[in-house]
């Protein structure tokens, strides 16, 4: 017979657009307030639950910063004393209300008091939660132990705004080639040393000579001011040749604090014996 334990409580936060039923358009706010006339400014988010059933869902706030890997670390502490936190001035309406399958439901936002934000990028987080918990059973092996889990559902949604005198200053710091089990990789290292993330775009090339061989997109990722960020992606070989040497260029860009586009370049020699 299965035993069963009751009671364990897993809380996930996401901040992927979709996770167990539940959809939140967009996933992440960013918001430019030196383009704000006033002292405060609105927004909403849309949340979309299950197409077969009735959800329910509660919304909190709290404060998060980012990490060398580009990953939400939530700040469990609700007064920081962060003069980047702002989620006081965060206000939000219903804080808790049900979505019928197959429609969705605005959360409308008022960000207030902007002239007391300081220079640079502030942040806050919203949570969406679905307050229902689902039960779910996990067999954990052949001698017929099992567990029942009890699964609560958090996405959350960044909120970044930038105001007074900001700066998004990029910096590709290194670019090498390691050999992993599975090929090739380039790794860079991205520095920011504004006082605003920057979110950057970018691609890869490889060049024979003066010959275009291949070129790419790899996955952007924001890099928080003051820190920096370890990208790590696959190199694509199948339009190389056998043998040969050749240089990998990266190519990444991002929006400087005046919404301008600035490219960060870097190479290295890669030979293919």
């Amino acid at each position: 017979m299965i035993k069963k334990i009751l009671g364990l409580l897993i809380a996930l936060t996401m901040t992927s657009q979709v996770f167990a039923s539940i959809a939140v358009a967009p996933m992440r706010l960013e918001i430019n307030a030196n383009k704000i006339k006033g002292n405060y400014l609105t927004t909403s988010i849309e949340v979309k639950g299950d197409k077969q059933k009735p959800m329910r869902f509660r919304v909190t706030k709290g404060y998060f910063t980012l990490n060398e890997r580009g990953e939400l670390s939530m700040v469990e502490d609700t007064d920081t004393n962060d003069p980047h936190d702002i989620s006081k001035f965060v206000k939000f309406v219903p804080s808790e209300f049900n979505v019928m399958p197959g429609k969705s439901q605005r959360v409308r936002l008022n960000i207030i008091n902007l002239n007391q934000f300081p220079d640079g990028e502030s942040r806050a987080i919203l949570f969406i939660e679905d307050v229902d918990p689902k039960e779910l059973s996990v067999p954990l092996g052949a001698e017929g132990y099992g567990a029942k889990l009890v699964v609560k559902t958090r996405l959350g949604v960044p909120i970044y705004i930038d105001r007074g005198k900001v700066s998004k200053i990029g910096e590709i710091e290194s670019l090498r080639i390691v050999k992993e089990p599975d090929g090739l990789y380039t790794e860079m290292r991205i520095n920011s040393s504004g006082n605003s993330r920057v979110r950057y775009s970018g691609k890869i090339q490889i060049v024979q000579g003066k010959k275009l061989i291949d070129e790419y997109n790899i996955d952007g990722h924001p890099v928080a001011h003051g820190k920096f960020y370890i990208a790590k992606d696959k190199i694509k070989t199948d339009k190389m040749a056998a043998k040969g040497e050749y240089t990998l260029r990266a190519v990444l860009s991002y929006e400087d604090g005046n919404g301008k586009r600035q490219y960060m370049k870097q190479e290295v020699p890669m030979a293919v014996k």
